[in-house]
């Protein structure tokens, strides 16, 4: 992992993506941003990142799938969803980060501070022997 841990943020809403990445920044990783899923998938496949940030309902691919790609390529990376609403294709958001594999979520509104806490226990959780 860089000195910085390097987060893809993936949110088609510039406004959260903005927020977000700007809070993450300021709590010491590292943000490539992208607004969009195939944009997200070659920014990870590029540059790398030590953790995905993707919100689920967006147009065209949907966040789901760029989980499940994700999850072929990059089988070790933390994935977390965030998203602004309680159900996604009829299923509650909990149930398909789940059936998903995402090791967290968040659902809007949230702080950028808090996500930057979420994603630092993870990263302690995936340096963790055992």
């Amino acid at each position: 992992m860089n000195a910085r841990p390097r987060v893809c943020l993936i949110d088609d809403d510039i406004h959260a993506r903005d927020a977000l990445g700007l809070g993450l920044r300021d709590a010491g990783f590292d943000v490539v941003a992208a607004p969009g899923v195939a944009a997200g998938l070659d920014v990870v496949a590029r540059k790398g990142a030590d953790a995905i940030v993707t919100d689920l309902h967006m147009p065209g691919t949907d966040g789901a799938q760029l989980i499940a790609e994700a999850r072929t390529r990059w089988p070790e990376i933390p994935i977390v969803i965030v998203t602004g609403s309680a159900t996604f294709g009829g299923e509650n958001v909990n149930a398909v980060a789940a059936r998903l594999g995402a090791d967290a979520l968040m659902v809007k509104p949230f702080r950028a501070d808090e996500l930057a806490q979420r994603l630092a226990a993870l990263f302690v959780k995936k340096s963790a022997p055992g």
